[in-house]
């Protein structure tokens, strides 16, 4: 018996060493793949505007996070675009997280062919994006804000179901995704103080705020999200 026990010893050492370079390897690649995803800046040629359909106001009720909501459809709505900034919310009783996980920051256009070339200091904000404007950066517009400003825009995502919020959240800066769905408005309720809250999307994208990037968000209800190969 005390033959055996200098092997279990080396047994155990040898196993807490290899759990230790597996836990190590696995830190490394965890926090270089974060690194990774929140450094990546991406130029895409040739992406479009999205587009919206106009359709019939229908009204669905709903209740969800304590809230009574009443969602309306006012457009039909397919955006493809280089996702140039995300931001998560956890779920509060707030009615807008009750029902967005998360905004994506998207552009199109010369914004997406230039995203590389210049360095547009993306940001979001609480259910805001924005963006900081040069007369250098803008040079490249042509001195026009607006054309810089119509080609991106910040949008409150709401998952028609858990396997289309699964795939919102897997969404990182860099990506090529296309949306489809629909830009509705949202009025709400909350159950315990009979407090009231609406949401309504932008249904436009030139309804800027100011000249830093502040605009009017798109609500989107989001039914399919595709990853685009380039």
């Amino acid at each position: 018996m005390k033959k055996d026990k200098p092997v279990k010893a080396g047994f155990v050492a040898a196993s807490v060493v290899a759990l230790l370079i597996i836990g190590i390897v696995y830190l490394l690649y965890f926090f270089g793949s974060m690194i990774y995803y929140a450094l990546r800046t991406r130029s895409i040629e040739g992406i479009p505007e999205p587009k919206q359909t106009k359709v019939n106001c229908d009204v669905i009720r709903f209740e969800k996070g304590g809230w009574e909501m009443e969602m309306t459809y006012q457009y039909s709505y397919d955006i493809e675009g280089v996702v140039l900034h995300t931001r998560e919310y956890d779920e509060t009783d707030n009615m807008g997280d009750v029902l967005s996980p998360v905004d994506l920051l998207l552009g199109w256009g010369k914004v997406a062919e230039k995203n590389e070339e210049i360095d547009f200091e993306w940001s979001q904000g609480v259910r805001n994006g924005r963006c900081v404007l040069t007369d250098e950066k803008l040079s490249k517009f042509g001195g026009d804000t607006t054309s810089v400003l119509s080609q991106f825009s910040n949008n409150h995502v709401i998952p028609a179901e858990a396997n289309v919020k699964k795939d919102l959240l897997k969404v990182r800066k860099g990506d090529h995704i296309r949306l489809r769905g629909y830009l509705v408005n949202i009025d709400g309720v909350r159950k315990t103080d009979r407090a009231t809250s609406n949401w309504y999307s932008s249904t436009v994208r030139d309804d800027f705020h100011d000249g830093e990037g502040g605009q009017g968000c798109e609500v989107m209800y989001v039914t399919n999200v595709d990853w685009i190969d380039d």
